[in-house]
Formats: C-alpha cells, sequence, structure tokens
C-alpha cells in the first residue's frame, strides 16, 4: 500500500479533516478520510487515601453531563505535562507536586486519530478554578473502589477514563502507587 496523495478539506482549531488516496495492491485506489485531533490530557487527581477526583462535565455531543476524567487538548508548543497542569488549574482549581504519565493511549485505530495522555496527580493542593466560557464542571469525590465500579457498571463511558481509572486500580493492587 502506498500513500498517492493527500489533502486537508475540512479545518478547525481542534481537529483537521483529511483525504488521503491510496494505492494498494494492484493498482487498486481508495480515498481514506480521517480525522486528527489534537493531542488530548487526562488527569486522575488522588489523594493519600485513595480518593479520586472527577468531574461532570455537559458534553454537547450527549446533551447532558458525563462523568469522567478531568481532560483538555494540549496547546500548540505545549508539553503533555504543562497541558495537564494548566486544565487541573483551570478546570478545578488544583495544582499537584506529584506528576506520573500511566498512559499514552490512541483513542482510535480507524477514522479518528487522538492520542491522549494519563496522568496520576498526586499531592494536592485546592486552589480557585478558573474555567473556561460555557464549562459546566462540578467537582466529585469518590473512592477508587467506587470509580471502578462506575466503570464496571456503565455509568462510566469515556475511554480515556475508563482505561485511567482501572490502571490505577491495577496500579493499586499491586502496590505501585
Amino acid at each position: 500500500m502506498k500513500l498517492a496523495a493527500g489533502k486537508i478539506v475540512y479545518k478547525t482549531e481542534l481537529f483537521d479533516v483529511k483525504e488521503q488516496k491510496v494505492l494498494l495492491d494492484g493498482n487498486k485506489k481508495n480515498i481514506y478520510a480521517t480525522v486528527e485531533r489534537r493531542p488530548t490530557v487526562n488527569i486522575f487527581p488522588l489523594t493519600e487515601t485513595d480518593d479520586l477526583y472527577l468531574i461532570y462535565e455537559y458534553r454537547q455531543m450527549f446533551r447532558k453531563k458525563i462523568l469522567g476524567a478531568i481532560a483538555g487538548h494540549i496547546d500548540d508548543n505545549e508539553t503533555s505535562l504543562a497541558a495537564g497542569k494548566r486544565e487541573l488549574k483551570e478546570e478545578v482549581g488544583m495544582s499537584a507536586s506529584h506528576w506520573e504519565e500511566i498512559a499514552r493511549i490512541e483513542k482510535s485505530a480507524s477514522v479518528i486519530k487522538e492520542t491522549s495522555h494519563l496522568f496520576l496527580a498526586r499531592d494536592l493542593e485546592q486552589g480557585t478554578p478558573k474555567p473556561e466560557q460555557g464549562e459546566d464542571i462540578t467537582l466529585v469525590k469518590m473512592s477508587l473502589n467506587d470509580a471502578v465500579a462506575k466503570v464496571m457498571n456503565g455509568e462510566i463511558k469515556v475511554a480515556a477514563t475508563m482505561i485511567g481509572i482501572l490502571m490505577l486500580d491495577k496500579l493499586r493492587r499491586e502496590k505501585k502507587l
């Protein structure tokens, strides 16, 4: 398979839609449309007693608030760690003195390309949130056990949040937290 040509057919601040002509074996041509999103961060603030902070945030796609990790896009010329610190401060007013990237995931293997960096944040300090205009966020604190239960019963549906919670649970069981 060879890439014959590609072009951006639609561009926004957060993603590009691309069409790529591909030459398959036997000189057959195919056109693939893909969405390439800016990379994101998901932050999992965890207390010394294994309480986890998550947020309920209104998501237009679902037309309701959903439960998930603190998350946001990585700005141009910004590291994933700097974006994680910025999002934690903006969305819920927290800072953390210990940061660890626990995973880097690709959210899809087909049409949408989006890399997400999952961070554990520890040694937390509460401050004043500074959410962006239009963000409707409610901070919630629950035990890691309760968060795992919400993944398993389907209340938490966002893949990056599910992966982060289950990874934290595994790290805790292996005494690596």
